[in-house]
């Protein structure tokens, strides 16, 4: 009888010792069926190296219909994250979220297509490309169309000024591109104007600022900035802007400025349907002019802009529960520099 007893509770311990435990080892064999036998499971490489994931389509109103995105779902076993490259149907799709499952049964995670492979030097002598020649691929946005798009000079005349945001792995490699560095996308010259790696952990974030090409040092075959020594010529200065004042201007204004210690305060969690405020906060001395704003978010904006000024930006969130747990980065350019303050959208009450 003794024997008869223990054989039972050995074949229930085998389901789970509690109810909680059976359930839960029921939800991990309904989740491997299912991974078995749905039709959109196909065979992929996960930062080069193979296994099966299943591939599912997302829904375009979320993003205005300007990407391809797509979940990704695989087995806990499988190595993948923020960052991961993955390789499907002979094309490139970068990791972007990772979503925490309530029920860890699986991995669920948000994919977009690659659009383009960034190269610079990190050897100039020798002409060694990043990522061992091969360059980098990257998610690249026109920020243009999803921010502020303009800069403000003299008394608020509004100057074109074509931005692209970057999203490219985190690297060691990618954590040497540093404030200043040119780079080439889609025959055009961008200047890294802010780098931000804090948003999306396992993703680096570069704000880029349009550039004048110069044929003496940069190789427009290989699409590689400052690959030439050139004339001599600092070829960071540019067509639209100089860092060097007319003569007989007085340039003392922008000198005070630069040693003013600031940063952007406000709220860094908004409620949907609220208004907001952001302003520039100093430690001593006279609160500088904002220079330009901006906005960046990987996917729909989920703000709508009330009022922008030297002094502040006040925008409203927009009543829509889709946003919940966006993450945007709220960047100011004061005397060529940029700050950022990272801001996260939370439920409307509670």
């Amino acid at each position: 009888m003794s024997n008869y007893a223990e054989a039972y509770r050995k074949r229930i311990n085998a389901m789970g010792g509690t109810s909680r435990e059976r359930n839960m080892a029921r939800k991990q064999r309904e989740f491997e069926l299912y991974f078995e036998r749905t039709l959109n499971r196909e065979e992929c490489e996960i930062d080069s190296v193979k296994t099966f994931a299943v591939f599912q389509d997302q829904s375009q109103s979320n993003n205005k219909d300007l990407s391809d995105d797509k979940y990704v779902i695989v087995p806990n076993s499988v190595e993948v994250g923020v960052g991961s490259y993955i390789k499907w149907r002979d094309e490139l799709w970068l990791v972007f979220t990772e979503e925490a499952k309530t029920i860890p049964t699986h991995q669920q995670l948000k994919v977009k297509h690659v659009n383009r492979n960034i190269k610079w030097l990190v050897d100039k002598k020798n002409k060694v490309v990043c990522n061992d020649g091969f360059g980098w691929p990257a998610y690249v946005q026109n920020q243009t169309l999803y921010t502020l798009g303009v800069s403000f000079s003299g008394q608020h005349l509004p100057l074109a000024n074509a931005k692209m945001s970057v999203y490219i792995k985190d690297t060691p490699e990618t954590r040497n591109v540093t404030v200043g560095t040119r780079i080439f996308i889609a025959g055009q010259v961008y200047k890294v104007e802010f780098a931000d790696y804090v948003s999306r952990v396992g993703l680096i974030n570069w704000l880029l600022d349009e550039d004048t090409k110069n044929p003496e040092r940069d190789n427009f075959e290989l699409e590689i900035a400052d690959y030439y020594d050139g004339s001599g010529k600092d070829n960071s200065k540019t067509d639209k802007k100089s860092d060097t004042p007319p003569e007989g201007s007085d340039s003392s204004s922008d000198n005070d400025q630069s040693k003013v210690e600031w940063q952007i305060e406000g709220d860094q969690k908004v409620r949907l349907g609220r208004t907001y405020t952001f302003k520039i906060g100093v430690t001593s001395g006279e609160t500088p002019k904002v220079e330009e704003w901006t906005i960046g978010d990987i996917e729909d904006l989920p703000f709508y802009i009330q009022e922008k000024n030297e002094e502040s930006l006040t925008v409203r969130v927009k009543d829509d529960y889709r946003y919940v747990g966006h993450t945007i980065s709220i960047a100011a350019k004061i005397n060529g520099e940029y700050k950022n303050i990272v801001v996260k959208v939370i439920k409307k009450f509670g």
